[in-house]
């Protein structure tokens, strides 16, 4: 795998866990909270595979990890849309 498709595969994977992170807000703010409490932890199960790929990718080209992970590589925002559900930050709870 060259450069440019590592970079082609690491936006996917990046999409995929935006969607996810989406899908659990979504449910939050959308559903009681007990089914709130089911769904999120399959979700982050979902997300941390995909991480784990990521890190397959990362070790190899070191310079397509996200800042927010720590790496230099600058997510453009527009990989993301259009988005599937969008939440007001304020609404935003840190569930932990």
């Amino acid at each position: 795998m060259n450069r440019d498709d590592a970079d082609r595969l690491n936006v996917l994977f990046l999409q995929i866990a935006g969607l996810l992170n989406q899908s659990a807000a979504f449910v939050r703010d959308k559903d009681d909270e007990a089914h709130w409490h089911q769904y999120r932890r399959p979700v982050g199960k979902a997300m941390n595979a995909v991480f784990d790929l990521g890190e397959l990718i990362w070790a190899r080209f070191p310079e397509l990890k996200p800042e927010g992970l720590g790496g230099p590589y600058k997510v453009d925002p527009l990989i993301y849309e259009p988005p599937f559900y969008e939440w007001d930050d304020e609404d935003v709870r840190d569930e932990g």
